[in-house]
Formats: C-alpha cells, sequence, structure tokens
C-alpha cells in the first residue's frame, strides 16, 4: 500500500489492487492448511493399518482401543472436510444465482435439493429441517458409530485366547504369495461359462490355446 499510495493512483485502483493481493494471501493459507489437514488423515491412515495388521497377529486392548480412537479421528476430519464442502458449494451457489449463469445455476439447485437431506429425525424421534441441526445428527451418528462401544473387551480377549484359530505354515504363505503361473489363467479361462467374456471383451472359446 504504502509502495502505490500516491497522487498517480486513485483510491478505487489501490483498493482493488488491496483486495487481489489479499485473497492471493488467503488462497494460498487455505491451500496450506487444506494440504496439512490432508498429510495428517494419510499419516493417520498408515498408523491405522499398521496398528490393524498387529492386532490381527497378537490381539491386543490397548492396541484395540488406540484403533477404535484412530478410526474416530480420521472420522471426524472427514466429517469435516465434507461439511466445509457442502459449504463452499453453497457459497458458490449463491453468488452465482444473480448472474449470467442464472438457468445454469437454477440446473444446479434443482439437482442439490433433489439430492439433499431436507428433513431428519433426532435422537428423540422429531423430525427437523434445520440444516445446522441435521449435520449435527449426522456427524454424531458416525462419531457414535465409530466410537468404542465394546464395553466387554477383556472377555473378547480371553476368548480368543482359548480360541485355537487355524494358522497358514510356511509353504501356505508362500503359495498364496507366489505369482499366478499361465496353467492356472488357461484351467480358468478354460472353466469360464460359454459365451462369458472376461475384461477385454472376446469370449472364452474364441482365446487362443497357446
Amino acid at each position: 500500500i504504502e509502495m502505490n499510495e500516491n497522487e498517480n493512483t486513485t483510491t478505487q485502483n489501490l483498493w482493488d489492487t488491496v483486495k487481489a493481493v489479499l485473497r492471493g494471501k488467503f488462497i494460498a493459507i487455505q491451500a496450506y492448511l487444506k494440504k496439512q489437514e490432508k498429510n495428517q488423515i494419510n499419516n493417520l491412515t498408515l498408523y491405522l493399518k499398521q496398528l490393524e495388521k498387529e492386532e490381527m497377529k497378537n490381539p491386543r486392548v490397548s492396541r484395540r482401543k488406540e484403533i477404535l480412537k484412530i478410526r474416530a479421528e480420521i472420522n471426524a476430519k472427514e466429517t469435516k472436510e465434507t461439511i466445509a464442502k457442502i459449504n463452499k458449494a453453497k457459497s458458490w451457489f449463491f453468488e452465482r444465482i444473480n448472474k449470467i449463469d442464472k438457468p445454469l445455476a437454477r440446473l444446479i439447485k434443482k439437482q442439490r435439493e433433489k439430492n439433499q437431506i431436507n428433513k431428519i429425525r433426532n435422537e428423540n424421534g422429531e423430525i427437523t429441517t434445520d440444516n445446522t441441526e441435521i449435520q449435527r445428527i449426522i456427524r454424531d451418528y458416525y462419531q457414535q458409530l465409530y466410537a468404542n462401544k465394546m464395553d466387554n473387551v477383556e472377555e473378547m480377549d480371553k476368548f480368543l485366547e482359548k480360541y485355537n484359530f487355524p494358522k497358514l505354515d510356511q509353504e501356505e504363505i508362500e503359495n498364496l504369495n507366489r505369482p499366478i503361473t499361465s496353467t492356472e489363467i488357461e484351467t480358468v479361462i478354460k472353466n469360464l461359462p460359454a459365451n462369458k467374456s472376461p475384461a477385454n471383451t472376446y469370449p472364452a472359446q474364441t482365446l487362443p490355446e497357446n
């Protein structure tokens, strides 16, 4: 502002310049925050997969609680992102409804109204049409869905310790991990029903033998 505020610059031009610069700054900040949020979700997802893999090998109460906690945290972040996208879509629509793309806005409005949740029943069985309340009910539902509801975790652990789960030996593991052989592919193709085709759209009987 100090550099451009002079007798050769009108107040309107100066103000328009300030708005453009600030808008660029805000967009950069928003992009940075969005990237940070995405990285957090990715890191939590990787951590969750690692915990789930360890839990399959060696079940533990503390680890299972941590898994439920991470799932709830990921769900909360994704719900927050979804609500932000909904609000952004609403803002985009109202900014353009009275401009040159008004016919398109009408079509978009009809489509959004068709897919939008206009009413929902709350915990008391009462129907509400308030958007804020609808968002809260949906958010609470998914938070409770992924929350820790297993009060008998210790009993489950005792059961798992007593139950003898079947395990693969090393030979079976290697057999599952080995590449698929051409013989196996040929066997599958030969056993395909008549006039049925795989992904390449050619029927099985038209495929070459070798």
